[in-house]
């Protein structure tokens, strides 16, 4: 599967709600959803929270211009806010198109964690790199966007 198609896949749910530049969509399992986020200024780079119907998280970062013959297990992805709060996550790689992090039963990921706090901390924006690539996204319309997420994402538990 190729960078574009994943990135069509998971834009295929139904569009439930939208805050600057990011949107809210069912998944295309039941009681399941994603919160995608758009890069500020071209809008072509992205990343997306995903929740299943057990309210566990998945970051999920496509690696844009990063296939070829190499398979990768793992990539190094940074986050970094304007607050000037930074984490370096070892992601691993799916399909060699994408760097995932996992919330599992019983237990936690760190690197979600990590990932979302260094999300909420920024005012801003918040900038994903990795390789020699980095994108920048705006937050303004994260904090609402989040609250909605997290409000289905806890009823499709129920």
């Amino acid at each position: 599967m190729e960078q574009a198609d994943a990135a069509q896949t998971f834009r295929q749910g139904r569009l439930l709600d939208t805050s600057g530049k990011w949107q809210i969509r069912e998944g295309l399992d039941a009681k399941t959803y994603l919160l995608i986020g758009k890069s500020a200024h071209d809008g072509e780079s992205q990343f997306w929270l995903y929740c299943d119907q057990h309210n566990l998280i998945t970051v999920a970062v496509p690696l844009m211009e990063l296939s070829g013959s190499d398979r990768l297990r793992s990539h190094k992805i940074t986050i970094r806010s304007d607050t000037r709060q930074e984490r370096e996550l070892s992601l691993v790689v799916f399909e060699n198109f994408v760097a995932v992090a996992v919330d599992y039963q019983g237990g936690g990921n760190d690197k979600v964690a990590d990932f979302l706090d260094v999300l909420r901390a920024s005012n801003q924006t918040v900038t994903i790199s990795y390789g020699d690539k980095s994108f920048e996204y705006e937050v303004n319309g994260f904090p609402a966007a989040q609250a909605r997420f997290q409000d289905l994402c806890s009823r499709a538990v129920r």
